[in-house]
């Protein structure tokens, strides 16, 4: 999980409490594709697809997911439609969660305006603009607490102006999970956890004297 995924991540749990999970469902750490022009291609994490709608030669238009991000190139006068979809299995997030909230990070996007469309087996669940030069702008959402219950097709698709360019970061969902022990009183491996977390920070400033 990238760093910023993760304080973003940390952040929430802690304001929720211990009551509070989080479930990843593309990092783009791994499953590299790239995609030029017009194709598809599918691996064991998601299916990609990039549709040339306009273009203006020299064609460039690519879509790629490498070094743990999902980065569309389009040259000037080139109008892409990218779409993403992961194949959810039922039972992603615990029985009984509530609070469901999806996030993204948009690292960068260039001056063109473009668009976001989240589905869940063809029934749409967000759309959204951003803007042109956003920069390391969080995305949030909330769900249905049922809403993956049974997994689906999740898809995405995102659009924009002629030349758009953008570059998305991991996504993932944070819950409450009902079933998660009172954290009103710190049970002793969490208390031993934190010890040992002491300790290690101990230890790494006597070695850092040395």
């Amino acid at each position: 999980m990238h760093k910023k995924m993760t304080v973003a991540v940390l952040a929430a749990l802690i304001s929720a409490g211990a009551h509070a999970g989080f479930v990843e469902i593309d990092n783009f750490d791994s499953g590299d594709q790239f995609i030029s022009l017009n194709g598809t291609d599918t691996n064991s994490i998601r299916t990609l697809t990039n549709q040339l709608l306009a273009s203006a030669p020299p064609i460039q238009s690519t879509v790629e997911v490498s070094f743990g991000f999902l980065t569309v190139t389009n040259g000037s006068g080139e109008r892409s439609q990218v779409t993403v979809s992961w194949d959810l299995g039922a039972g992603l997030i615990p029985a009984g969660s509530s609070g469901l909230e999806f996030l993204f990070t948009v690292v960068e996007s260039d001056g063109n305006p473009t668009n976001v469309a989240f589905s869940l087996d063809g029934n749409p669940l967000f759309s959204s603009a951003i803007p042109g030069n956003t920069l390391n702008q969080d995305v949030t959402f909330g769900l249905a607490d049922d809403a993956l219950d049974s997994g689906g097709i999740l898809e995405l698709v995102i659009s924009g102006a002629a030349g758009w360019d953008l570059q998305l970061d991991a996504f993932g969902v944070s819950f409450t999970d009902p079933e998660t022990p009172d954290p009103g009183v710190p049970e002793p491996i969490s208390l031993a956890l934190v010890g040992l977390g002491l300790a290690g920070v101990a230890g790494l400033r006597r070695s850092r004297r040395a």
